[in-house]
């Protein structure tokens, strides 16, 4: 973008790329951005890490988990005879 600092632009950019995010929301968030405190801004990007770092998919029911596999799946006394199909997380 132009006349905007590099870190600004890259950062319109970078949210850009998200589903449902153009390029106007990834400016209006990008602004919000700077006038929030650092401690809220430093919150959201350890938590964007951390969603990249401790998250995996459990291997027997492809939910999203910290552990493979879940806690759901790892139930003893579940019912296995029972199946929950879920479209999307």
């Amino acid at each position: 973008m132009r006349g905007l600092a590099k870190p600004v632009a890259r950062l319109v950019e970078e949210l850009s790329r998200l589903p449902g995010i153009g390029p106007k929301t990834a400016s209006r968030l990008t602004f919000y951005l700077l006038r929030a405190p650092k401690e809220q801004v430093k919150a959201l990007s350890q938590a964007i890490g951390e969603l990249k770092e401790k998250i995996v998919t459990c291997e027997i029911c492809y939910n999203i988990t910290e552990v493979s596999p879940c806690p759901i799946c790892r139930d003893e006394e579940r019912n296995r005879s029972l199946l929950c199909v879920v479209e999307e997380p």
